[in-house]
């Protein structure tokens, strides 16, 4: 076993290499994390109706899901939240990162498997499968899609490297949790996903305290674990790491992994789009032909509420994968998109779904920016078709 020098600035060694070339991969080994995927992808299916804005699971569900994890954590809730599950909170983080899961609007909002990704996954083996969930996990995963807030903007390698700096022994064992391992949600989640991975050991309370969950009392290291720590390490610097890296790394360590998921791209979609921009109850009702820019939008906002245009402004939404994107203005720095260069039918915003027009960083104007509809035509430009309410003053007097 690795002494914890060893994780964080040893080599990856021959050692290493081996320990993970004898390592079998199928559905119940390193870990439970095959059979579990299955059985979400099998009851989310072909859609669950769901309230949540972020298309999770719904409430209802939970519990039975849980019962039919290979290791269903006990409890004793009446009303448990997703997060009060953390392996189905990590398994769905999964689904969605990896675009299997996907979120639809109408005719009901629900949560439903992607035919064209799940056709790419039953063609894939047990091992493609495996190592196609670590790479969502290591480059793709996001809190947004769960209504947390992402500390970088896709994977979990960072707090993976965390819950290893509270590792230092190969066993630890956990009393109410003095040393604060489990500060917060999201450590949990990431301790449950990497026992579906096979990194660690996780061994929880066998009853659980009235109201609660039952607590983790033991984390366990495992040899394939530390290899796959060490491996992937380097990792953790670069925020630009995909699938397709980690993929040269490990196969020629696992040359049964051939095969990776592609994610189906959004069609560019045609069509005259009807917005509802409003904030408070003041409201604009905007046409904007698909080809139009959302600069040209944003000026369009803003002349409709009569604000004037020298501020900064960003556009921030999610994509079909659950992720905040922020797509901005002239000027900006650090955001996933540029206005000027995203038009109007390439928005991944669903019919009935908002993003935020945020403008003036300093005064915080938050406009609420719906897609009501798409309808056929071809509008020539943009145009204010309906509005309710005095335009609120920008500046306040003094």
């Amino acid at each position: 076993m690795n002494t914890p020098n060893d994780l964080f600035s040893g080599e990856f060694s021959p050692e290493h290499i081996a320990v993970l070339q004898k390592t079998k991969i199928d559905e119940r080994l390193t870990g439970p994390l095959l059979t579990n995927i299955e059985t979400l992808i099998e009851t989310i299916g072909t859609g669950i109706q769901t309230t949540s804005a972020y298309f999770a699971l719904p409430q209802r569900v939970l519990v039975e899901l849980n019962e039919a994890m290979v290791e269903p954590l006990p409890h004793d809730l009446k009303r448990p939240q997703l997060r009060s599950f953390p392996t189905l909170m990590g398994l769905f983080m999964l689904l969605r990162g990896s675009g299997l899961a996907v979120g639809e609007t109408k005719p009901k909002r629900m949560v439903l498997i992607d035919p064209f990704m799940l056709e790419q996954w039953r063609s894939l083996t047990a091992t493609e499968r495996y190592f196609n969930l670590m790479a969502c996990c290591l480059c793709e995963a996001s809190w947004d899609c769960v209504g947390l807030q992402s500390r970088r903007n896709t994977g979990l390698t960072d707090e993976i490297r965390d819950l290893y700096l509270n590792l230092r022994k190969p066993i630890v064992v956990l009393s109410d949790d003095p040393c604060g391992i489990f500060r917060g949600t999201e450590r949990l989640v990431v301790a449950c996903l990497l026992h579906l991975f096979g990194w660690i050991r996780l061994e929880f309370d066998a009853k659980p305290k009235p109201g609660s969950a039952a607590s983790v009392r033991r984390i366990e290291r495992t040899g394939f674990g530390d290899a796959m720590f060490v491996a992937t390490r380097n990792f953790q610097a670069f925020r630009n790491e995909k699938t397709d890296s980690l993929h040269g790394k490990l196969q020629p360590i696992f040359p049964a992994w051939t095969k990776t998921l592609t994610r189906s791209e959004p069609e560019f979609r045609e069509g005259d789009h009807v917005f509802k921009v409003s904030i408070g109850k003041i409201w604009r009702r905007i046409l904007a032909p698909a080809d139009a820019d959302l600069e040209q939008l944003a000026d369009e906002i803003l002349t409709a509420f009569r604000f004037d245009d020298d501020h900064l402004y960003q556009f921030e939404l999610r994509d079909a994968a659950g992720k905040s994107i922020t797509i901005g203005g002239p000027y900006m720095d650090d955001v996933s998109h540029f206005a000027e260069e995203m038009r109007i039918g390439e928005v991944p915003l669903a019919i009935d779904e908002s993003m935020v027009f945020h403008y003036d960083f300093g005064d915080d104007w938050l406009f609420k920016v719906t897609l009501e509809a798409v309808n056929e035509g071809n509008a020539s430009k943009l145009k204010v078709i309906e509005k309710s309410g005095r335009s609120p003053k920008q500046y306040e007097q003094y």
